[in-house]
């Protein structure tokens, strides 16, 4: 790290300069290394004088080489926006995160020419909305496309899990420190994305205390590091809007999925398309010309439990939606929605007559 970088990092660590001010201290000195080391009398005039005295008294024994030393212990590495490796797509942010500490490995991303694609959604994602997400996911994964959410429960869970289970590559945007696993139930989601498909990002080091403040500040990285960004269902007061609001004013496609208007989940994605958003009808929909590029070798599609329900049943012999609703117990919605799946990934085919069968 240059001096530079090592100011950056020490302006994480010390906590209580937000991504705002040290843009503005930057845009006062000219360098992170000039703000950072600023005669006390000038910062007084520029910060308020608790937070001055914390950073002149975090200053006195920082040293960059020691607490780097630190997070590598812990497999942690870290980016400052004052370096080479940080995304240049996040500077275009009005507070872009002074650093990024990461786990898993970053060599798999090409920051500049990797396509990269946000899939948001709400914790309380319906049937529809788990498959549909895992069904885009995938069909994006094997193209290459990188998969980035938040890893919370419900559509965010879904939309990495949907990379894993093409073998493709996603990324992690934490609302807490990078060492820190929340939900909890993530944990197994976390240590996959980390020890072969990807990376888990958060602009908190170690040992900082959250509050909902810093879920929402997540969202505009998302946003950020994503060329495109899909929401599948949500409220009209989701943090997925706040997501696809901060994506529309940096110039990003936003793209919304439909679903039923008598579901609150729908009111969200609806909203969006009223207001100009795209309408995802299928995954082809964001790159209609993208080269679906698979290995020979690669295992077949993998199947959640229902889709391998519908499978079985349908192995033995060729029905029709309403027979194999009856017959798995299913809900009609969450039938029509699993055979599509099943339809695009080349596994069932719709007959002559409507009913369904097994592609051989």
């Amino acid at each position: 790290m240059d001096d530079n970088q090592q100011a950056c990092l020490g302006f994480s660590l010390c906590g209580g300069v937000g991504p705002v001010t040290f843009r503005k201290l930057v845009k006062y000195y000219s360098s992170p290394k000039s703000a950072f080391y600023a005669p006390e009398s000038q910062l007084l005039k520029l910060m308020r004088e608790p937070l001055v005295r914390k950073l002149i008294a975090f200053r006195r024994t920082y040293n960059a080489e020691d607490e780097i030393k630190k997070l590598d212990r812990h497999n942690i590495w870290v980016i400052t926006s004052a370096g080479k490796e940080y995304p240049q797509q996040l500077l275009e942010l009005y507070d872009p995160p002074i650093c990024l500490f990461g786990k898993g490995d970053i060599s798999m991303f090409d920051f500049l020419h990797d396509a990269y694609v946000g899939i948001v959604g709400t914790r309380k994602a319906t049937s529809y909305g788990q498959q549909t997400t895992k069904w885009i996911s995938r069909a994006l994964s094997s193209q290459r496309v990188v998969i980035v959410s938040g890893m919370a429960i419900g559509i965010d869970a879904c939309a990495h899990q949907g990379a894993i289970d093409e073998e493709g590559r996603t990324i992690a945007i934490l609302g807490t420190p990078i060492d820190m696993i929340y939900p909890r139930e993530n944990r197994e989601l976390y240590d996959v994305i980390i020890s072969k498909y990807g990376i888990v990002i958060s602009e908190y080091p170690p040992g900082r205390a959250i509050n909902q403040g810093t879920f929402v500040a997540r969202n505009r990285i998302i946003a950020g590091l994503s060329q495109k960004l899909i929401v599948i269902e949500g409220g009209l007061q989701s943090g997925a809007l706040i997501t696809a609001k901060c994506a529309g004013e940096l110039g990003r496609d936003v793209y919304a999925v439909p679903g039923p208007i008598t579901s609150d989940l729908s009111k969200g994605p609806h909203s969006l398309i009223q207001n100009g958003a795209h309408v995802l009808l299928h995954p082809n929909d964001l790159y209609p010309k993208y080269p679906q590029v698979r290995n020979k070798e690669s295992k077949k599609p993998l199947l959640d439990d229902t889709e391998k329900r519908v499978f079985t049943l349908l192995s033995s012999e060729s029905l029709f939606s309403d027979e194999i609703a009856q017959k798995t117990h299913l809900p009609l919605s969450d039938t029509l929605t699993t055979l599509t799946l099943l339809e695009v990934k080349g596994i069932v085919e719709k007959n002559s007559d409507g009913s369904f069968t097994v592609q051989v």
